[in-house]
């Protein structure tokens, strides 16, 4: 089932592009008093083998996870979760994948499935880890869904916000993504590891070995059945070549057809920054997703305050 929605757009870039990252405030909660918005705290948690900085808005029922798209950090965010958390009551979570933001960038290798465990080991050290309706646009649409395959009893609902997805990369070839440079090859040197920022760190860590890996990770991934799922497709190309860009689209509705009684939104007018272009239609899919909800969700957990561990 696909349903248009129409907005104003504004060109953007994709996926691994350097993308310039916002300076976090130090303060430990955020928003103007008199701006009307919830307020946003911030903690640094312990999540095992490294910390994972998070933004928290707290409220009822559901928690709703923003996963970032690859190569951002939680500010992809900033302006659309405090309406989210506004308009549902739902608690609101938005953190820094490892290596970006505030969060620690790790020594050892980037794997999928152990950045999804310590984020829920995080997760159930805040209370937030139970009725979670996860958010990912992009990389993170593909976090979502290893998220819902892992732990099924804890994902109540998913958002997935022009995500990326195996079906692209099996049409694509695995070597032709690898070395896309909206995909897999980084537009920097990588040959000098003294010479690279903390982010493009962050990103030779992310890209890893290239896409196999995550390929083998995510390739049998399931969702499970019942779970409330609304699919955003972005229908502006923004890949390179017309081809490309076929293979996007065809990927979404192959990948759609997996996953029984989701819903596919068309964003007619918006490129792959949905979360910036449409924030309404995001929004709108959330708000549709929780109000699915069983209502006995509501009465459930609040989110736990834990001492602030500060950056080292």
């Amino acid at each position: 089932m696909k349903i248009p929605a129409i907005s104003i757009i504004r060109p953007t870039l994709m996926v691994l592009s350097i993308l310039c990252f916002a300076i976090l405030a130090e303060a430990e909660t955020s928003a103007p008093s008199d701006s009307g918005l919830p307020e946003v705290e911030e903690q640094l948690i312990d999540a095992g083998p490294y910390h994972l900085f998070f933004r928290i808005i707290r409220g009822q029922g559901p928690v709703v996870l923003l996963e970032s798209g690859g190569g951002m950090d939680s500010t992809e965010w900033t302006d659309l979760a405090p309406r989210i958390a506004q308009e549902t009551g739902a608690t609101v979570v938005f953190y820094d994948r490892p290596g970006f933001g505030q969060s620690d960038l790790p020594d050892i290798p980037c794997d999928m499935r152990e950045e999804s465990t310590s984020l829920w080991r995080a997760l159930s050290r805040l209370g937030l880890d139970d009725n979670v309706v996860c958010v990912g646009h992009s990389y993170g649409g593909w976090m979502i869904r290893l998220h819902a395959n892992d732990y099924p009893d804890k994902v109540a609902g998913l958002v997935f916000v022009d995500p990326f997805n195996c079906k692209l990369v099996d049409a694509l070839g695995l070597e032709y993504c690898d070395q896309h440079p909206m995909m897999g090859k980084l537009p920097f040197d990588t040959s000098d590891p003294n010479k690279l920022t903390r982010e493009q760190k962050a990103l030779v860590r992310m890209v890893g070995q290239g896409l196999g890996p995550k390929m083998t990770v995510m390739r049998d991934t399931k969702i499970q059945a019942g779970t409330q799922v609304r699919w955003i497709t972005s229908k502006k190309p923004f890949l390179l070549s017309n081809e490309e860009a076929e293979a996007w689209w065809l990927s979404h509705d192959q990948t759609l057809a997996s996953i029984p009684g989701a819903v596919q939104v068309i964003a007619t007018e918006s490129g792959h920054m949905i979360p910036w272009d449409q924030p309404d239609l995001v929004l709108d899919e959330i708000r549709t997703v929780i109000a699915a909800l069983p209502q006995i969700i509501w009465s459930s957990q609040t989110p736990k305050t834990l001492p602030k561990t500060k950056t080292p």
